[in-house]
């Protein structure tokens, strides 16, 4: 009877830990939950920086990003001219009392198509970067040091068909190793379009909330979680955070649980998610360990929902299943071996 306690515990405190943490780790690295694109009252979103911080908390991230726009401030007249200030507020905020989440500074550099806009992200001084030339912006975001992606590629204001293209000007960046990553996900949509380049150029893989208004009226009313990127990082810290980005360990995660990066990562990612075991010849067992559900199809028209910490027991002598809501290329799907 004892030794039936003492399991019965293990199992629960197990299950504790997992619902706390929701996903798994990637081999040695750890899985941060981070938005690297935020908006505060500073720029055109709604919100004091401080609120950033809390909702943040509240929802389980490691670590956000307050990316007011450079160029474009409708409420300037009512707050600080300093384009650190919202940093600043936000950084101190966490500090001071919700020491559980990272706030890391970044300016987004607010231009028409070509270029687009672009997220500069760990930089020292946004007030540096208020620069009439667009490479001379960039230039300096990254004498300090800063990682550049580039947002919404398809965003149907400056792409009226959601068409992701590419652009001279892109093509400059890489060239000078000015241009880290792409958005696949921004705020409710996403661009498979664009692992077509981030596998080409050797790019991180993002997904962002671009919040502007509160999380809850912009995702949680309707969804469980914000668009955010999985950053596969060496410890949980600013500096861990940077250097997984700028090795391209992400994924992105949308609102709507898809996911999407490099098929090495995805393909390890969904496996550590997953418990695959047979259950006699002709029935496999599939568990999920994470808060990302799942669908996968056998190509024979037949869909199976796997549930965030949910199982399910498939028939048949299925060898490879085609997980629908994670991409690994332009048109591709990540392909599941139930093998070992």
């Amino acid at each position: 009877m004892q030794r039936k306690c003492l399991l019965l515990i293990s199992i629960l405190l197990f299950a504790t830990l997992l619902n706390a943490q929701g996903l798994p780790k990637l081999g040695e690295y750890l899985t941060l939950k981070c938005d690297l694109h935020t908006h505060t009252i500073f720029s055109d979103g709604l919100v004091w920086p401080s609120v950033r911080i809390d909702e943040a908390v509240n929802e389980g991230l490691d670590a956000i990003v307050i990316s007011d726009h450079l160029e474009y401030r409708p409420h300037r007249e009512h707050v600080s001219a300093d384009l650190n200030a919202a940093y600043e507020i936000a950084r101190q905020y966490a500090e001071k009392k919700n020491k559980d989440v990272i706030c890391i500074a970044g300016a987004e550099i607010t231009r028409r198509m070509p270029p687009g806009h672009l997220n500069a992200i760990f930089i020292r001084d946004a007030n540096a970067l208020l620069i009439d030339d667009f490479l001379q912006v960039v230039e300096e975001a990254i004498a300090q040091g800063a990682f550049v992606f580039w947002n919404h590629p398809g965003w149907r204001a400056q792409q009226p068909d959601g068409v992701v293209r590419w652009y001279d000007v892109h093509t400059t960046l890489i060239e000078r190793n000015w241009l880290h990553g792409v958005e696949f996900a921004n705020d409710h949509e996403h661009y498979p379009g664009v692992l077509e380049y981030t596998e080409k150029y050797g790019l991180a893989v993002l997904g962002c909330s671009d919040v502007h208004y509160t999380i809850k009226d912009d995702f949680l009313d309707d969804f469980s979680h914000r668009t955010m990127t999985l950053v596969f990082a060496t410890e949980r810290s600013e500096k861990a955070i940077k250097e997984a980005l700028f090795a391209g360990r992400t994924l992105a995660w949308t609102h709507d649980d898809i996911l999407a990066g490099p098929a090495e990562i995805t393909e390890a990612f969904v496996h550590a998610c997953l418990q695959i075991r047979p259950k006699g010849m002709q029935r496999t067992e599939i568990v999920n360990l994470s808060e990302i559900p799942f669908v996968l199809s056998d190509g024979k028209n037949r869909t199976y929902h796997l549930p965030e910490a949910g199982k399910l027991v498939l028939r048949g002598r299925n060898k490879i299943l085609t997980v629908k809501n994670v991409y690994v290329g332009k048109n591709e799907y990540l392909k599941l071996s139930l093998t070992p």
